[in-house]
């Protein structure tokens, strides 16, 4: 998944920037060659991480936060951690992928009352993976370990961080296997998979 997404990315960045780099430009007519793009001034080679081990240290605070907001049942906190509208990707127990387009409203309908009914004993930790790709992009795997009362599970999950007005928050989050449920009272890691499965 997170390979496809990256995939799909980069073709729209190189074709958004052959459109930017003809846009003041006259096209090449017959036997001209067309103009060299000056790859340093567009896509990756325009916005390299000026400090990875700083934003690494903001993205593990990041989470650090999310465990904090979950301990607290702190509805409000959790919300303003997201850049709307925020993109989720599931897959059913058959394989079959999810994905929703999630608005504010319509995230706040899905997760408050599975918030709200969060048995108090279960806790979340998080062991973050952060993967730089620009002072303001970060991608992440994160490991999570939930435990409630004897039960302990760990699994895996994948997301994409934006860093808006100062503020790291959840873009896009990509959690299997819950495709095609009804929305119980318990939750899996952090992350809501589409159409309120969790």
């Amino acid at each position: 998944m997170k390979r496809s997404i990256l995939v799909c990315v980069t073709a729209v960045a190189l074709a958004g920037s052959a459109w930017a780099q003809d846009k003041g430009q006259k096209p090449a007519t017959a036997g001209e060659q067309a103009p060299a793009m000056d790859l340093s001034k567009m896509g990756p080679g325009a916005r390299k991480p000026t400090n990875e081990k700083q934003t690494k240290q903001e993205v593990q605070a990041f989470f650090k936060q999310m465990e904090e907001i979950e301990k607290k049942h702190d509805f409000e906190a959790m919300i303003a951690m997201h850049d709307f509208p925020v993109y989720m990707a599931t897959d059913d127990l058959k394989g079959v992928p999810e994905t929703k387009e999630f608005s504010r409203e319509e995230y706040v309908a899905m997760m408050k009352p599975m918030f709200e009914g969060m048995p108090k004993d279960l806790k979340t930790t998080y062991k973050p993976t952060v993967t730089v790709l620009s002072d303001s992009l970060v991608s992440v795997i994160n490991d999570f370990t939930m435990t409630q009362g004897k039960q302990k599970v760990t699994g895996r999950n994948a997301s994409l961080l934006v860093k808006r007005d100062g503020q790291w928050k959840w873009k896009v989050m990509v959690e299997a296997g819950y495709g095609g449920m009804s929305p119980p009272g318990a939750t899996g890691g952090s992350q809501t998979p589409p159409e309120g499965k969790k």
